[in-house]
């Protein structure tokens, strides 16, 4: 009954929402929701104390260093992870790997859903994603493609964005947009997609493209982005690999292959040249994934590419025609 009352007393009066309201003991005030709400729980990961709030279903980082110390984590034990399975396997084709996975109801993304279990009734933008392609294999590829609305193009940052594309960072909350990284209730976007001087970040460069086999039996799926926001610059080339369904329908499936970044980063409103990246994963030979990124991230820098360069992701396999090149 107090919270009820608490509730009425803070909407019916004109406050700003995304200011914090003073509630009941226990509670604290949602910029989301817009009310008083049970106060966060905290859970330790990668040795950062993260405030949950179950209400709005986001997550509350200190500042931009505990938000980079998680996501780093989350990219370790994903690797991990796979490559523990993967070694117990050494001489299995991608192909098997396939059928063993299916045998041992093994799940290439498990580390993600471990992590985001820690918060009681989360759901990640990484899990939407990853629901609405299952949906969209088993519909034969029918409709617009869910990754068309992946901002960050990165599984670790939509790990620890709500269903809203939302996060906290040191009290502010931000939402990924096509734009970049702004802050809710405001206008003024962090980093965005516009022109810095003749240098730009915030760019997926449309579409991704899609590589065939000669049977149209398999394809590819390549994404190339350069992204900088409020934690740091990263450009990146995310490769995904899919197998037709005898039965109908689309199935993610391992594939040997290596993704590589190939072009000049810029820095800054000065647009200066900062590095020429050439990166690739794995640096040698193929990885058996059906899904595989290689990324260059840059600590609090703006990450630029210019548009009189050229920065590319390449994508190589040991299937010709699934092999091919994306451009910004």
């Amino acid at each position: 009954m107090t919270l009820q009352i608490s509730k009425v007393s803070l909407l019916s009066t004109k406050v700003n929402p995304y200011v914090a309201q003073n509630c009941d003991p226990g509670y604290v005030w949602d910029p989301i929701l817009r009310q008083c709400v049970p106060a966060s729980t905290i859970i330790s990961y990668a040795g950062v104390n993260i405030s949950y709030y179950s209400g709005s279903h986001l997550l509350s980082f200190n500042d931009t260093n505990d938000v980079n110390k998680v996501l780093d984590q989350l990219d370790a034990d994903y690797e991990n992870y796979n490559t523990a399975y993967e070694s117990q396997y050494p001489n299995a084709t991608a192909i098997q790997l396939d059928s063993l996975d299916s045998v041992n109801n093994f799940d290439q993304l498990q580390s993600y859903k471990n992590f985001e279990a820690k918060f009681a009734g989360y759901t990640s933008q990484r899990r939407i994603f990853d629901n609405n392609e299952v949906t969209w294999l088993n519909n034969n590829m029918a409709g617009n493609d869910p990754d068309s609305l992946d901002y960050t193009v990165e599984n670790s940052d939509n790990a620890i964005c709500n269903n809203n594309y939302q996060l906290i960072i040191a009290g502010t909350t931000y939402q990924w947009t096509s734009t970049g990284l702004i802050i809710v209730g405001g206008t003024q976007s962090a980093i965005i997609n516009s022109p810095t001087g003749s240098c730009f970040s915030n760019y997926r460069g449309g579409p991704p493209s899609w590589f065939y086999n000669s049977d149209r039996t398999r394809k590819c799926k390549l994404k190339v982005a350069v992204n900088s926001s409020l934690m740091r610059g990263e450009a990146k080339a995310k490769v995904k690999s899919f197998r037709k369904k005898s039965n109908g329908g689309w199935t993610r499936s391992r594939l040997d292959m290596r993704v590589r970044i190939l072009g000049p980063l810029y820095r800054g409103n000065d647009c200066t040249l900062f590095e020429n990246v050439d990166q690739s994963k794995p640096t040698q030979g193929y990885s058996k994934r059906y899904e595989l990124k290689t990324l260059r991230r840059v600590w609090a820098i703006q990450a630029n590419i210019s548009p009189n360069s050229t920065f590319s992701g390449i994508l190589y396999s040991n299937v010709a025609e699934l092999s091919g090149t994306k451009t910004l």
